[in-house]
């Protein structure tokens, strides 16, 4: 569903939609329709994906961000700058695009004309179909594609593909099984997935879990109150990302990889070894 933006402050004004507070580094993501939470948004500054708010920042530019939240640092470092293009902000939650809205609004009124607000889950019908084929010169993706179910997963590259331009560039982060909280058994079960997929390059891809948070996956000392904490559901699917896996993909989706590496996410417990993500830049051939 498109939204209008002046419309969508209006309405973010009217039912005194606020930014959430900050807790524990997150800003925690409102329920979706479905009854769950997705985890938090942080707020810090830019660390890296520079070059996407470089390419954001061009005159000429097109951009879309799929899960933008409230407004993500890439997103707010964007329409802070004197130059910029047109930015597509992409989120399941309508009400955290309304709240968008006014961050941008009470920044520069005038910014209201560079954004384009899309609420629904991508990549679903109702989604892409609002967004321009072959119309994006970089598009970001941080934390998204996790909660997708295998078929969604392939959709969304295939869909990611079709969306860029010719030398357009994909900026993403997942998580991976590789996050410290997942029982031993069961990362040696994935492994043995892993090496299946490789060597025979037949579907699924292995990653997706139906109730990853489940005691039966994770260790003991994460409790629930911990998880909750993080702003996630328990009963979430989710895919989780190896690199091998995905470089073999990739490649037989006709993407240019630059970067496919695991990258370390420093936030308890979710830590381990330098693992925990995977760091993702791709570009669409010419």
């Amino acid at each position: 569903m498109k939204l209008c933006t002046k419309k969508a402050v209006e309405e973010a004004r009217e039912r005194n939609l606020q930014l959430p507070e900050e807790k524990n580094g997150l800003i925690l993501t409102l329920t979706n329709t479905d009854g769950k939470k997705y985890g938090g948004m942080s707020n810090k500054p830019l660390e890296e994906f520079k070059e996407f708010v470089e390419i954001a920042s061009r005159a000429d530019a097109n951009v879309l961000e799929i899960g933008a939240a409230y407004g993500t640092p890439y997103l707010m470092e964007t329409f802070k700058k004197e130059s910029m293009g047109h930015y597509t902000a992409c989120e399941l939650v309508g009400d955290q695009l309304r709240i968008l809205a006014t961050r941008i609004e009470e920044l520069d009124p005038s910014k209201l004309s560079n954004l384009t607000l899309i609420a629904g889950p991508f990549p679903r019908k109702e989604v892409v179909d609002h967004l321009q084929e072959g119309g994006y010169d970089a598009i970001l993706a941080l934390h998204v594609f996790q909660f997708l179910t295998e078929e969604e997963v392939v959709e969304a590259f295939k869909q990611v593909h079709r969306l860029l331009k010719p030398g357009g560039k994909l900026f993403a982060k997942v998580m991976t099984p590789y996050n410290g909280i997942t029982r031993p058994e069961v990362l040696q079960k994935r492994a043995e997935e892993v090496q299946n997929y490789l060597v025979h390059k037949t579907r699924p891809l292995p990653g997706f879990v139906k109730h990853a948070l489940a005691r039966s996956h994770i260790k003991d000392s994460v409790t629930d109150d911990l998880l909750k904490a993080l702003g996630i559901t328990t009963d979430l699917h989710v895919f989780q990302f190896d690199r091998d896996v995905m470089k073999a993909f990739l490649e037989s989706e006709n993407f240019l990889i630059e970067i496919c590496e695991y990258s370390p996410l420093n936030f308890p417990p979710f830590a381990l070894d330098g693992r925990e993500h995977l760091t993702i830049v791709l570009q669409k051939p010419n």
